[in-house]
């Protein structure tokens, strides 16, 4: 099968609404994922709701197609985002990068930047959150809860909660491990569960949002992925960044009494967390 180390970013199978981020000469490439995108298909077949449209190889985590030239095509996935969060995602475009990106996220190197509206207000406008989390094991067709507990940990920070408003805040999320769903399960276990979520988050609230907004999706994005990595001798530094989607400013505009969509002072939430130190 042919290296795809010299694919061009627009000869891949995107789906609707993903788009590039970053790419650079070694191969490693950043794709904006909307919310609703999985990460990738469950079963080997193309699916439309990934992110990509070709089949994936669930051994070797990569995608897979035949080009216009009739040439083979591989494109490794080196991250997940849950299929409600949007934002930032990695593929390698060969195998020898993808490897060396891959050990990275394994040895904790990669530093990610998450946004998260939650219901409430944290305590603490900064600080670490250091939990042990429930892994579920899968042991044939079983699915066995609660077997294993694993360490989590992530930094946040407070950035702004509006006056007038829903009782919200729009933390920035930086994880330093990552578990399955370990930012919305934190969220929740430290009482600020994520607007929207429909596992981890509060129902009732989430059905006032959506009535008064429209906005019904988990507001949890992944805003910046930034990592340093040694290729062919040299180092390399590599970032790629997605704005906040504008659901986000939707929910935080909201003012009672005013006509849907209408604000009383618009918040620019992205800008706004720019003035504070990653």
């Amino acid at each position: 099968m042919s290296s795809s180390h010299d694919l061009k970013s627009d000869q891949l199978p995107l789906n609707a609404g993903v788009r590039v981020l970053a790419q650079n000469e070694d191969g490693l490439l950043a794709l904006d994922k909307p919310a609703g995108v999985r990460s990738h298909p469950n079963t080997a077949d193309a699916d439309k709701r990934a992110l990509l449209l070709a089949d994936y190889d669930l051994e070797e985590e990569c995608y897979t197609w035949i080009d216009a030239e009739r040439v083979p095509q591989r494109a490794w996935l080196l991250n997940r985002l849950d299929s409600p969060t949007s934002g930032v995602i990695l593929l390698g475009l060969n195998p020898e990068i993808s490897h060396i990106v891959k050990q990275e996220f394994t040895t904790h190197k990669v530093n990610k930047i998450y946004y998260a509206l939650v219901r409430g207000i944290p305590v603490n406008s900064v600080g670490t959150w250091s939990d042990q989390l429930s892994k579920r094991v899968q042991r044939g067709q079983r699915l066995i809860k609660n077997l294993q507990q694993v360490p989590a940990k992530a930094r946040f920070q407070t950035i702004k909660s509006p006056t007038g408003g829903f009782p919200i805040t729009l933390m920035k999320l930086m994880p330093v491990t990552g578990r399955t769903h370990q930012l919305r399960v934190q969220c929740k276990k430290h009482g600020l569960p994520i607007v929207g979520d429909r596992t981890y988050g509060s129902f009732s609230f989430n059905r006032e949002v959506s009535m008064h907004t429209g906005v019904k999706r988990l507001l949890l994005h992944s805003a910046e992925t930034h990592l340093h990595y040694a290729y062919k001798g040299k180092i390399r530094d590599f970032v790629a960044k997605s704005e906040l989607p504008e659901e986000f400013a939707a929910v935080l505009n909201y003012r009672p009494g005013l006509r849907h969509g209408q604000v009383a002072k618009p918040v620019r939430p992205v800008l706004a967390g720019r003035r504070f130190k990653q």
